[in-house]
């Protein structure tokens, strides 16, 4: 039996989230209250019209070139891509074809603990299409606020060899999108949209690099339905392969998302088929040569200097700086806004820990010493409890300062009140957006550190559990944690464990 390996691209859509369209002045929405309203003659390619580039959509290109280590073009042009759908009201869409904005570049990703560079073969912009609404009852509707939103295409080279491998790539590829700020990059919503091409190859072929008819599958809009494509797909061609009949042409498959296959649509254009020629209403485009009268007033080296630390590079810097394990690295890096939270919380919680007296030592020597309890205190309450208020309340920030958690991770760390009574503490802090202090002064949620107090409800705990006690005395210490709960429900959990264990164990040994 030959033995096989997949040869796996992906052709990436990211829909830019900027105010206007490409090429006109219409609002950048596909989604408003109404179809068909975001539209002009432009979008809907009137004859006589002519479009205009949106400064902001090249910015934006240029930064996620920039950013995965492409190279700029000298100078670009959009070309004529022609075919006739319904969805294409010109008969022909806008893009680039023969010199792309940014060619080469590639975007590292982390699968199973290995490092890979994904080579890309360019980044281009061109105009989205409209969007067709079908019915069961033979008859199509079409929308066009679509029509005409920049649409970036992130090409890369057939360096993918597992379905893992792609859906790691686009995961990596949205984070990066993030965080430069450039699209939202939700799938689920059509903001960015896969083609997976596929083919296999003998692994005796590895060296010569020969290549086979591959099969490309359109509009995927999950990282999940990236994935399953692929493995179908896989089996498939492997079925063929085994039969000793390997594809012969290029094809286009859909997939069927509840039966979880492909099926074929048609086959697959050739770049000849498109006619491709420069787009005669648009001009030539320089990025480097300051004597061009077509240069845009881009200064590359600002755009550089902007740019911020990207994911991978970031979570390989939490890790080695904070000594967070790797899943809470990606977690606590998911986002922008979450990882500089997470970041100005640690230096705030390590600040206080340096300036106190009571140490001693140099400041390096004092958070070595306390690092991994803090980050392990600072990880579990972001993670386990601040994130799933987050997430419930729907929101995409929080409602207080890193400076306020701080002061609440401070809290927990001295072990001032009870997990109980801290988790009562954040969840105030969250639906009221005030600071630690304030929430104990206003609801009254002071530790309860009266030992006196403590000591009666640990006395009447005792006596209303004879059989519990005997257990403890039998040798069985592990009960104690029931007694422990019974004092923390009496005092409503604003008393400190540790001084309840003590008060407890003390009067067991009697």
């Amino acid at each position: 039996m030959v033995k096989l390996e997949p040869i796996i691209g992906l052709e990436i859509h990211l829909e830019l989230s900027t105010k206007s369209k490409l090429f006109c002045h219409c609002p950048n929405d596909a989604h408003p209250v109404k179809p068909n309203t975001n539209i002009c003659p432009i979008c809907l390619g009137h004859p006589g019209v002519l479009p205009v580039i949106n400064q902001e959509a090249i910015k934006r290109t240029l930064k996620l070139g920039l950013s995965l280590n492409g190279k700029i073009s000298e100078y670009c042009w959009f070309d004529r891509k022609n075919y006739f759908y319904p969805d294409l009201p010109k008969g022909y869409q806008i893009s680039q074809y023969s010199l792309p904005i940014i060619n080469n570049g590639f975007l590292e990703i982390e699968v199973e603990k290995i490092n890979k560079k994904i080579s890309l073969t360019r980044i281009h912009l061109e105009e989205d299409t409209a969007k067709l609404l079908h019915s069961d009852k033979d008859w199509s509707l079409i929308d066009f606020n679509r029509s005409g939103i920049p649409l970036l295409e992130v090409v890369t080279d057939p360096d993918i060899r597992t379905p893992l491998e792609a859906k790691i790539f686009l995961q990596e590829l949205q984070k990066v999108a993030r965080y430069l700020d450039i699209s939202k990059a939700n799938m689920e919503k059509g903001q960015m949209r896969c083609d997976v091409n596929i083919s296999l190859r003998p692994v005796k072929n590895k060296l010569t690099k020969k290549f086979y008819p591959k099969t490309e599958i359109k509009n995927l809009n999950s990282f999940k339905s990236v994935e399953d494509s692929l493995i179908y797909e896989i089996k498939r061609q492997t079925k063929k392969w085994q039969n000793g009949q390997p594809p012969q042409r290029q094809t286009t498959r859909g997939w069927d998302e509840n039966n979880h296959l492909t099926y074929e649509q048609r086959s697959k254009e050739e770049e000849q088929d498109y006619r491709y020629f420069p787009e005669p209403d648009l001009p030539m485009l320089r990025f480097k040569s300051k004597k061009s009268k077509f240069e845009l007033p881009f200064d590359i080296k600002e755009i550089e200097q902007s740019l911020p630390e990207l994911p991978i590079a970031k979570r390989k810097r939490f890790l080695k700086n904070y000594g967070l394990t790797l899943p809470e690295a990606k977690i606590l890096t998911e986002n922008q806004v979450l990882a500089d939270f997470t970041e100005k919380v640690i230096m705030e919680v390590q600040a206080w820990l340096v300036s106190l007296e009571t140490i001693e030592g140099t400041e390096q020597e004092i958070w070595q010493k306390h690092k991994n309890q803090l980050i392990k205190v600072i990880a579990n309450w972001l993670i386990n409890r601040l994130l799933p208020l987050q997430k419930r309340a729907a929101k995409s920030d929080f409602p207080f300062t890193p400076e306020n958690f701080a002061e609440f991770i401070i809290l927990v760390y001295e072990k001032k009140v009870s997990s109980t009574l801290a988790q009562s503490i954040l969840e105030k802090m969250f639906s009221e957006g005030k600071d630690v202090d304030r929430i104990i002064e206003d609801h009254q949620l002071t530790p309860e550190q009266d030992k006196d107090k403590i000591g009666k409800i640990v006395f009447e705990v005792i006596k209303s559990n004879p059989e519990i006690v005997e257990k403890y005395q039998q040798g069985k210490h592990v009960v104690i944690q029931f007694l422990i709960g019974q004092v923390m429900k009496k005092t409503q959990g604003q008393s400190d464990p540790g001084l309840v264990r003590k008060l407890l164990e003390k009067e067991l040994k009697i």
